[in-house]
């Protein structure tokens, strides 16, 4: 007989080998060329481009580190990410569908490519992105580390192993099936992680003495969680203004988001994800923020980031906690795969190296030991949430203002675009140095401003 350890070891593992199938099949379904490779000849329909648009946006910081912050912060932390992250249609239609209409019409594959060919400058385009590409690194080693936590809590392996096994496999699946891999993958892990959130809300507050009981628990022991600002009184209304903006600006400025509406079959594809999506989200989002206040009721004593875990595995059944931590791998998993794909393409096509395809997988290769490499050098204590708001979500947000223009303006300049990303960078750091002052606010959104004021002033002086 195997112990109940051994046994969810071998479900992971029989999951990790379903993936890597699948990876098989959608090699010997992609052409040889750079369109079918990297963007799945953009014949996603709504089912597969709703999958990958929700599965790409969940990570290791909806399992881990969301329920985290809501144990320290409160529900505050669903104002934030499930009503922001909501309102993310607005961009699918504003961003998303000019992307896929002009990109479809020139040919463009990466986010940089649209940027620098719409203004001409090559300058403009590898600036671009190496924002993108320096910013999203932390996010890909964010996901190695969730993975090497979670199979250590399953098996008794160490978080640099779990980390290392868990990117091999993304490798693997990601060079031989390109976009068609990894966005075939993103439809079971989606459907994996809705099934495991749902199990792990209905059996935890089952475990807890049901729904009621564990909100009336969790508001009698800390009532502040119930309300802004919250645990540490954290939520001022200036954090907490910053986080809406900061969610609604930023998620399309992540090339793994940005590079899937070129995906799209039609515009339609767009619109049923568009309707679908804040659904979705508002309802999952809400599942680990619950899990978080509730604990703060219970005798658990871990890490922030293993808050949603161990309720699941101290409150639910041993087959639901296998479930969840193959959902919660799932989730890390779908974000990882697209990431790898999207860094190596434009890591490729960008800098204009020829064979794209077999250089491309080169690089996801490498892109991969770098991000176990990053694992050696994370310091814990400072938890996914934090890491993710200090680096990437606070770098990527600044480009927003070019992007829009570029979209959007009948005559832009290359040199406005240009110095809104260089000081629009350079602010966030002068905040962080404490040069200037915050008022309160996250670096991040007060960035994103001066990129678009400097935009505007320098594309007005030079138009005029």
């Amino acid at each position: 007989m195997y112990g109940r350890n051994e046994m969810e070891l071998v479900l992971i593992l029989l999951y990790f080998i379903v993936l890597i199938v699948i990876g098989i099949i959608a090699n010997k379904r992609t052409k040889k060329n750079p369109e079918d490779y990297f963007l799945a000849n953009r014949t996603f329909g709504p089912f597969v481009l709703f999958f990958t648009l929700a599965a790409t946006n969940f990570s290791a910081f909806t399992f881990l580190g969301f329920a985290g912050a809501a144990y320290k912060y409160g529900f505050g932390q669903y104002g934030i990410m499930g009503v922001g992250t909501a309102l993310m249609p607005i961009m699918f239609f504003i961003i998303g569908r000019k992307i896929w209409k002009i990109g479809k019409k020139y040919g463009y594959i990466t986010p940089p490519e649209i940027v620098g060919e719409r203004t001409k400058s090559y300058s403009l385009r590898l600036l671009f992105m190496f924002i993108m590409v320096i910013y999203t690194i932390p996010y890909l080693a964010i996901q190695a580390i969730g993975a090497g936590i979670l199979l250590s809590t399953v098996a008794n392996i160490s978080i640099k192993i779990g980390a290392s096994i868990t990117m091999m496999v993304i490798v693997l699946y990601v060079a031989m099936g390109g976009m068609r891999g990894s966005s075939w993958t993103d439809v079971i892990q989606g459907l994996i992680m809705i099934i495991a959130m749902i199990l792990a809300l209905l059996f935890v507050s089952q475990g807890l003495g049901g729904f009621e009981n564990a909100n009336i628990d969790a508001f009698e022991r800390n009532p502040q969680l119930f309300a802004r600002p919250g645990g540490n009184g954290y939520f001022t209304f200036e954090i907490w203004f910053s986080f809406m903006l900061l969610w609604i600006f930023v998620d399309p400025m992540f090339p793994q988001l940005f590079s899937r509406f070129y995906t799209a079959r039609s515009e339609k594809s767009l619109k049923y994800s568009m309707i679908l999506y804040p659904l979705l989200i508002s309802f999952l989002f809400l599942v680990p923020v619950l899990i978080g206040v509730w604990a703060t009721a219970t005798d658990l004593d871990v890490p922030p980031d293993m808050i949603l875990p161990m309720m699941v595995k101290n409150y639910a059944p041993n087959w639901v906690f296998t479930i969840v931590m193959i959902g919660a791998i799932a989730a890390l998993m779908s974000t990882a795969d697209s990431q790898l794909l999207s860094l190596s393409t434009m890591l490729i096509r960008d800098l204009k190296i020829r064979n794209e395809i077999f250089f491309s997988k080169i690089i996801t290769i490498l892109l991969g030991i770098f991000a176990i490499i990053f694992v050696l050098f994370f310091d814990p204590s400072k938890g996914i949430f934090s890491t993710l708001v200090k680096t990437t979500f606070s770098g990527l947000v600044v480009l927003f203002p070019t992007t829009f223009a570029v979209l959007y303006f009948k005559r832009i300049s290359k040199w406005a675009c240009i110095f809104s990303i260089i000081f629009g960078e350079l602010s966030i750091i002068i905040f962080r140095m404490g040069i200037l002052p915050t008022f309160g606010f996250l670096d991040g959104i007060l960035a994103f401003f001066i990129a678009f004021m400097v935009l505007i002033m320098i594309n007005i002086s030079n138009n005029y």
